[in-house]
Formats: C-alpha cells, sequence, structure tokens
C-alpha cells in the first residue's frame, strides 16, 4: 500500500505500524467495533463473515497475503465485517488517523489507495457473481472457489476450508460440499498437502476441467 511513498513520506510511519501475528481461528475484529486500524496481510488467509439474526454465518469474501483489511475504517466509524483467521496470520496493523494524515498530506498515497478500494470491490463482485450466486452444479462451484483462492505466494496449495465454511461461501450444505470434495480427490485433482491448514491443489488440471465442462455448457 505504501509502494508509492518517499523516503520523506515514511517519517510519518515512525514506530506506528505493528507487526502482528495471530493464530488460526483468532478474531482480528469484530464487526460494529469502532474501526482505529487497518490491516495488511503478510501471510495466512482471513474469512469476512457476516452473521444472521439467528447466529447464521455468511462468508463475504477470503483475504490472501497482499490483500487490506478495513478499509472501510477510513469513511465509516465501525468495521463492517467480523475477520477471522483461517491459518496462522502475519499482519501489519496501521493507524486509521496515520493513513488519513498521509493522504492529506502525501498525494502519492491517494492512488495506491483507490487501487485498493476498486481491487476489494471487483473481487466483492466476482465473489457474488461466480460463487455465492453462481450457476452450475456443486462440484463445479465448488472448483471455482479452489481456483479463486488459488495465490503466488503458495504455488499448488489453496487454504484449507471447513464444510461449513464452504457452505457459508456458496450457500449449499456442508454434505454437498463434502460430496464434492470427495470427487475432486479421487479425480487426484485435491488432496492434503504437508502444511494442515492448506490443500494442494492441481490447478492446471482443475482449470482445464471447468473450462471443458463450460465449453459443453
Amino acid at each position: 500500500m505504501f509502494a508509492e511513498l518517499l523516503e520523506e513520506d515514511f517519517d510519518l510511519l515512525h514506530d506506528q505500524v505493528d507487526d502482528l501475528d495471530y493464530p488460526a481461528g483468532a478474531v482480528v475484529y469484530h464487526a460494529g467495533a469502532h474501526g482505529d486500524w487497518l490491516y495488511t496481510l503478510r501471510s495466512g488467509a482471513i474469512k469476512l463473515v457476516r452473521y444472521s439474526a439467528d447466529g447464521s454465518q455468511r462468508i463475504l469474501r477470503i483475504l490472501r497475503p497482499g490483500d487490506v483489511c478495513g478499509l472501510e475504517a477510513l469513511v465509516r466509524p465501525a468495521y463492517d465485517h467480523t475477520a477471522i483467521s483461517l491459518a496462522p496470520l502475519k499482519l501489519c496493523r496501521i493507524p486509521r488517523a496515520i493513513v488519513e494524515r498521509l493522504n492529506r498530506e502525501t498525494p502519492r498515497l491517494q492512488k495506491p489507495l483507490f487501487e485498493r478500494w476498486y481491487a476489494a470491490l471487483a473481487e466483492a463482485d466476482a465473489w457474488l457473481a461466480e460463487l455465492a450466486s453462481g450457476q452450475g452444479d456443486v462440484k463445479t462451484r465448488v472448483a471455482r472457489l479452489l481456483l479463486r483462492l488459488a495465490s503466488d505466494d503458495r504455488p499448488g496449495e489453496v487454504i484449507r476450508l471447513s464444510l461449513e465454511d464452504i457452505g457459508a461461501i456458496l450457500g449449499v450444505a456442508p454434505e454437498s460440499a463434502s460430496r464434492a470434495l470427495g470427487v475432486l480427490r479421487r479425480g487426484k485433482l485435491l488432496a492434503q498437502s504437508d502444511n494442515r491448514y492448506y490443500w494442494r491443489v492441481d490447478t492446471e488440471a482443475l482449470a482445464a476441467t471447468l473450462a471443458s465442462h463450460d465449453q459443453a455448457a
């Protein structure tokens, strides 16, 4: 986020940014909490969750290394979602007040901030179109989810999600998600990684399978 800044700009950041570690399953912040911080994700994965009145959850997005969470704190007083770690995290925690000051005093920050906004909105739109309300059988939608979770920092691996999390993302029953994963495992497209927080995925074969499915449809 600060790639456009010059050396003198970083004087405003001196001793203000914290490097934090979180275990898997930790809450980084709760929906409705005062948005005092922005976070950049260095490693791990975060799910952004919204809870309904009956306690059920809907996962709106999965954040991966390089993503920023809590951007809404720049335009409203509270966080929109609850952010929960899916794997051990390394985060940079940045005071909102510092980002606001840099935005006022350092126009160079405005472009990367807008780019982060746009990337978050585009990802949210794609998440909704391809996954939450996407067409196709459950296996196809699970395959699309796995490809969307792939990232350059861990080639051939994606964050391992619980059946409940997959159901909350796709709007399907956990049992349906389990059957779909079983099909992918038997097809040698999915396997457990050496790291228990990740799956090993043959992304090229999975993409080719989806392409063939789309052409047939």
